[in-house]
C-alpha cells in the first residue's frame, strides 16, 4: 500500500515538473511584434500595404524576422526591402475593390502560421453641408459605414482655394453616420471654392501569446467641392 502511494506522488510530481517545463519553454519563446499599415484609396481603389515584423524582449533591441514562406495580403506575396542591417520591410501595392474582411497572414519560425483580419467597414455616399456663416454648423451624412468603432476616427481633411489645409477628426465610437461640427473647428480657411475628403481610420492593438500585433488601417475617400462661407 505504502509502494503505491510512493509510486502515484513520485508520477505527480513528474506530471507537475513537465507540465513547468512546458510553461516555461512558452515563456522562453521570443516575443514578436507585427506592425501592419494598410491604406485604400477608394476613388482609385487601390491598396498599400507596409509591414514590419520584429522579434526580441523589448523594441530597442528586436530585430526583424525573414520568414521561410515570406508574408502575404490577400493571398498576394509581399516583397521585402532591407531598410538597415537590422530591420526588414514588406511591401504591397495592386488595385481591386475593397475588401472588409482582407487577411494578412504570416508564418513563425516553427512554421505555424498566424493571420490578422480586417474589419473595418468603407465609407459608402457622404453627404455634407457648409453653413452660410463661420459661425455656424458643418453638417455631414454618411450613408453606409460612418458608424465608428471604438478604435476608429474619421478625420475630415479640407484644402480652401489657397491650398491652405485643415483637419477636423470626429474619434469613435458612434451611433450613426450622421455629426455635426462648428465651422471653426476648421480654423481659418480662406473664404470661397474648396475641397474637402475624408480619412477612415482604425487602430487596433492585440496580444496573441508571445505575438504582439499594432494595426493601422486608412481608407480615404474621393474629395468633394464645398464652399466656405
Amino acid at each position: 500500500m505504502n509502494k503505491f502511494v510512493y509510486i502515484t506522488v513520485l508520477a505527480i510530481i513528474g506530471l507537475n515538473t513537465t507540465a513547468c517545463r512546458l510553461a516555461e519553454q512558452r515563456d522562453d519563446l521570443p516575443k514578436q511584434t507585427v506592425d501592419l499599415f494598410v491604406r485604400y484609396l477608394q476613388p482609385e481603389k487601390e491598396y498599400k500595404v507596409e509591414a514590419i515584423l520584429l522579434e526580441g524582449d523589448s523594441t530597442p533591441l528586436a530585430k526583424s524576422i525573414r520568414f521561410p514562406e515570406g508574408i502575404r495580403f490577400m493571398d498576394k506575396d509581399m516583397t521585402e526591402i532591407q531598410v538597415t542591417e537590422n530591420l526588414l520591410r514588406y511591401t504591397t501595392q495592386f488595385g481591386g475593390g475593397y475588401e472588409q474582411s482582407a487577411k494578412f497572414v504570416f508564418q513563425d519560425k516553427r512554421r505555424t502560421e498566424h493571420s490578422l483580419t480586417l474589419t473595418m467597414q468603407p465609407l459608402g455616399d457622404i453627404q455634407i453641408d457648409f453653413p452660410t456663416d463661420l459661425n455656424g454648423q458643418v453638417q455631414l451624412s454618411i450613408s453606409n459605414g460612418g458608424v465608428l468603432q471604438q478604435t476608429e476616427s474619421l478625420v475630415a481633411v479640407l484644402t480652401d482655394r489657397t491650398g491652405q489645409t485643415s483637419t477636423v477628426t470626429i474619434q469613435g465610437p458612434s451611433t450613426s453616420g450622421e455629426y455635426a461640427f462648428p465651422m471653426v473647428s476648421f480654423g481659418n480657411p480662406v473664404k470661397g471654392n474648396a475641397e474637402v475628403y475624408f480619412v477612415k481610420k482604425q487602430v487596433r492593438n492585440e496580444q496573441k501569446g508571445n505575438l504582439n500585433v499594432h494595426l493601422v488601417e486608412e481608407l480615404y475617400s474621393a474629395s468633394l467641392a464645398v464652399k466656405i462661407p
